[in-house]
């Protein structure tokens, strides 16, 4: 296939002096999208506006698809809408509106498909497309638009872009390498997912503030011809803060008013949505009821229009400056205005509108919806019209919309009518969407009498998904499930699969059987339906891991079942990704996990996003990544979903990340936090995690005994409930580290002796480092030993090597620790040097204090010659001299880029020079001086 011929290059806009219309004050906002249209072509980036509601950032949005256009570039836009946040794939069919089906033509079959039922131009067969597919057609087209001329995706009211529009958008942002222009308004708020798929020097934010006093002036002037005193003028600006939409609002009130009789007070309401109230209010009939319309059904054409409120109802509207029209397609002229249309009309305006709307679409789905939003009573035949709009949804993978339209049909279900399916149906729907009280309303009262075995089976396991007070609800919900399955061996068989995994990775008690339970499940679901052999295969993974056994054809085994979409949250590929981090593969884990975020991310599914940032947070916990660590749980704790996780998961992991830090004081608060609910909730694994929490806490007070007492609780009960993979838990170093101080050294042997059994059972890097870490740690606390010293040395630079920087500063420290106590002050000096390089360049001040406070008391010993380098800085010295990069010698000595730094401004401070030039010449000065 030939390349495609190259473009001419992009033309550039002719400089416009003037203020572009509406716009006042904005030359800064308005050299910044210039600045983003007119960048060279390379690849894709994003520019956010972002601001409160009308402050201007539509209008500057709007004038840069302007720009854009006037560029010769490709505009793709879409208005998200609050109405249309729960349609699926919304934002995508505006993007796509204009785009024809022969600009398609070269996406490959598979993808087109998928992307014309997406754009409802197909219908679905009996496969439907996933969301990946979808996406991944998404970004073909947008490559193959890419090709042709310069292109700029927009999207205003990012905050309402519906879920799988976002997850679509945001798939292909992350792969487009093409010269595409991304453009996005939002309200202030945490970052979206589409905003997460670019890297930082991909994105640009831009904070959209309020207009000044001078700004005010102008917007009145030009926009309303209304020109007030200066008392008057500052009285509007101090009303309205300078937001420009308010300002607009006020100046009209004031234009109906004798300025001369206006008072102390200004004739405004306290808020500008309360200003656009009452503008609705004061609408006329035929206006009022198209803006109505758009608030109840974000899609309405032109002709929609006249068919519901006259043959002039447009014109009206547009002149009336409520709304705007796009050729057949309307929109508010502010999405406010429609905000407030929709909560100034009674319940029976809308009802009634919903009805007539119903009349005019002709999209199946919608007119049903509408119809069951205007229906009042109970009604079969909708019901039953309802049902088939819940599957086609459910085949689109629109989660959230087949929510609603299975709360209508079960709604509308006449009394007398059996219900049970529609029940059951709502209930999977309302646990995929993760509403967790929702689902607990619906199926708690019910769950017992359903009139089928396997529908209250199925309701109990349900149920243990919705709102529960502790483990023990889940474990009796689970016991009843279980009675009520009797004898039928396959659903026993779901039910013991929900009770091995409590037992395993809840409880963390009596692993060996639950993994003889699993393995069991697995045998016998061979003659079961895929979902219960996928059932058992998950669960499998779960004891698997816990005991040390790869789990890889277990994996495979799964995703030889992945006939149609399942739930992420039960997958193994997360589980396969956590034994990826308690074996110290890193790199393996972040890419399990990191595809296991995309999917759910792509999939809008919350929950397994939630388990998705959890699982990149331990493995950021576990290499020292903390900066990184505590961007994810700043997330965590902004987010609505942090209530679909159920135990302390968050609070145990600040406190591993405060003890990382080195800020025993907020680890400890954040433990003994996570252990008193975890104890009260019956959460063994969280309570191991944050008693590990305390141990460290106590080691860096400098309380052996008390590390101890924590340390040695986590590591008896892995032994004696059977979790034999030591990096599950990773006590070990930490215990034999505090046993060795308090002189225990026979207890501390008996630890390193599991972790080299668990090595050569296992093949484990990590616990093979572990044993090497605490077998010199217990040999130098008897004695020194020049051997010992360089096998904690090598240690230390495996796990560098390993991107366990934690680990690898804390070896360090020992050693470090360990040379001082045996006089050994220069060798003390290189190591205690080199860790607290590396607990700076990681961001754990007090780890770095700690190794500080050693170094000073090696100082204190033998105080070092001027211009002395320690054996570390003149390594890094000589490396430099020989033409390394910072990068080269990072490689080369197996340490951070930071620490290579941190080693050279201490060369260049002892040598007395300012740069490289001058750093060979110094050292054979140095070299000639008689030692």
């Amino acid at each position: 296939m030939g390349q495609p011929a190259p473009r001419a290059p992009r033309p550039r806009a002719a400089p416009d002096e003037s203020v572009p219309g509406g716009l006042v004050g904005r030359e800064a906002e308005l050299g910044a999208l210039a600045a983003v249209l007119d960048r060279e072509p390379a690849t894709t980036r994003a520019l956010v506006l972002e601001g409160e509601p009308g402050v201007g950032k539509t209008s500057l949005w709007e004038h840069g698809l302007a720009c854009a256009r006037e560029r010769g570039m490709r505009v793709l836009c879409a208005r998200a809408s609050e109405s249309e946040t729960g349609l699926p794939l919304a934002g995508v069919i505006d993007l796509l509106d204009e785009v024809g089906a022969e600009e398609l033509a070269g996406i490959p079959s598979p993808q087109l498909q998928a992307l014309e039922v997406a754009l409802y131009r197909a219908e679905p067969g009996d496969q439907p497309p996933t969301d990946q597919v979808v996406a991944l057609a998404l970004l073909s087209a947008l490559r193959a638009l890419a090709v042709q001329q310069p292109l700029v995706v927009a999207v205003d009211d990012l905050q309402w872009l519906d879920p799988s529009s976002q997850a679509a958008l945001a798939y292909a942002s992350r792969r487009l390498t093409e010269d595409v222009t991304v453009l996005l308004s939002r309200r202030p708020g945490p970052r979206t997912p589409l905003e997460r798929a670019f890297a930082e020097d991909r994105l640009e934010h831009l904070v959209v503030g309020t207009t000044s006093l001078g700004g005010t002036r102008q917007i009145l002037a030009r926009r309303l011809d209304l020109r007030l005193p200066h008392h008057l003028l500052r009285r509007v600006y101090d009303t309205t803060t300078g937001n420009p939409l308010f300002v607009l609002e006020v100046g009209r009130m004031m234009t109906t008013v004798d300025l001369d009789q206006i008072g102390e007070d200004l004739p405004v309401p306290d808020a500008v949505e309360d200003a656009l109230g009452l503008r609705v209010a004061d609408l006329d009939p035929v206006p009022a009821r198209v803006l109505l319309a758009l608030a109840l059904d974000a899609d309405l054409r032109v002709a929609h229009a006249r068919a519901l409120a006259g043959p002039d109802a447009v014109e009206c509207a547009v002149a009336a400056g409520v709304v705007r029209a796009d050729g057949e397609r309307l929109r508010p002229a502010h999405p406010l205005l429609a905000e407030a249309a929709r909560r100034s009309a009674s319940s029976t305006e809308v009802r009634l509108l919903h009805r007539d709307l119903a009349d005019v679409v002709a999209d199946e789905q919608r007119r049903t919806l509408h119809l069951a939003l205007a229906a009042t009573e109970p009604d079969a035949d909708l019901a039953e019209r309802l049902d088939a709009a819940v599957d086609r949804a459910a085949a689109r993978g629109a989660t959230r919309l087949a929510v609603d339209l299975a709360t209508h049909a079960l709604r509308l279900t006449p009394d007398g009518v059996e219900d049970t399916a529609r029940v059951m149906r709502l209930a999977r729907l309302l646990h995929a969407a993760g509403e967790k009280q929702r689902l607990t309303h619906l199926l708690e009262p019910r769950a017992a009498s359903l009139p089928e075995p396997a529908d209250r089976v199925r309701a109990h396991i349900l149920l243990t998904g919705g709102v529960v007070r502790d483990n023990g609800d889940i474990v009796l919900l689970l016991q009843r499930a279980l009675d009520e399955a009797a004898d039928d061996a396959g659903l026993r068989l779901r039910v013991l699969c929900h009770l091995a995994e409590n037992e395993a990775v809840i409880e963390v008690r009596d692993v060996a059987t639950a993994d003889a339970r699993a393995t069991e499940a697995v045998a016998a679901a061979g003659e079961l339906s895929r979902g219960a052999q996928r059932l058992a295969l998950y669960t499998q993974a779960w004891t698997a891991v816990l005991r040390g056994r790869p789990v890889a054809d277990l994996v495979d085994r799964f995703e030889g079942l992945m006939h149609e979409q399942v739930y992420l949250a039960r997958t193994p590929f997360r589980v396969a990704g956590q034994q990826h981090v308690w074996r110290g593969e890193l790199g393996l884990a972040a890419a399990r996990f990191e595809a296991f975020r995309l999917l759910a991310d792509d999939r809008a599914e919350p929950q397994p996003y939630a388990l998705a940032r959890l699982h990149l947070c331990e493995l950021d916990l576990r290499a020292g990544a903390w900066d990184a660590a505590e961007e994810r749980l700043d997330e965590w704790a902004a987010s609505t979903d942090s209530s679909l996780l159920h135990w302390p998961m968050y609070e145990r992991c600040r406190a591993l990340l405060l003890a990382g830090r080195g800020d025993a004081a907020g680890a400890r608060d954040w433990a003994e936090r996570a252990v008193t609910e975890a104890e009260t909730l019956g959460i063994r694994w969280d309570w191991l995690e944050a008693t590990r929490a305390l141990g460290v806490a106590a080691l860096l007070d400098h309380h052996p005994d008390q590390a101890v007492t924590h340390l040695r609780t986590v590591w008896d009960h892995t032994l004696r409930e059977g979790v034999l993979d030591p990096g599950t838990f990773p006590a070990a170093p930490d215990l034999v580290e505090a046993l060795a101080e308090i002189g225990n050294v026979e207890e501390a042997g008996g630890v390193v002796r599991v972790l080299t059994e668990a090595d050569r059972a296992q093949d484990h890097a990590w616990a093979r480092l572990a044993a090497a870490r605490g077998g010199a740690t217990v040999a130098l606390a008897g004695r020194w030993s020049d051997a010992d010293a360089d096998a904690l040395a090598a240690t230390a630079t495996a796990y560098a090597g390993l991107g366990l920087a934690a680990d690898a500063a804390r070896t360090w420290l020992a050693l470090g620790r360990a040379q001082r106590r045996a006089r050994k002050w220069g060798s003390a000096a290189d190591s205690l040097e080199c860790a607290v390089a590396m607990f700076e360049a990681q961001g754990a001040p007090g780890w770095a204090a700690a190794a500080r406070a050693e170094l000073e008391r090696v100082g204190a010993r033998r105080p070092s010659a001027a211009g002395r380098l320690t054996t570390t800085e003149r390594r890094v010295a000589d490396l430099a001299v020989q033409g390394l990069a910072n990068k080269e010698i990072a490689r080369t000595l197996v340490v951070t880029v930071s620490t290579v730094e941190f080693h050279l401004r201490n060369a260049y401070t002892k040598l007395g020079i300012r740069s490289r030039m001058e750093l060979a010449p110094r050292l054979q000065e140095l070299d000639r001086i008689p030692t």
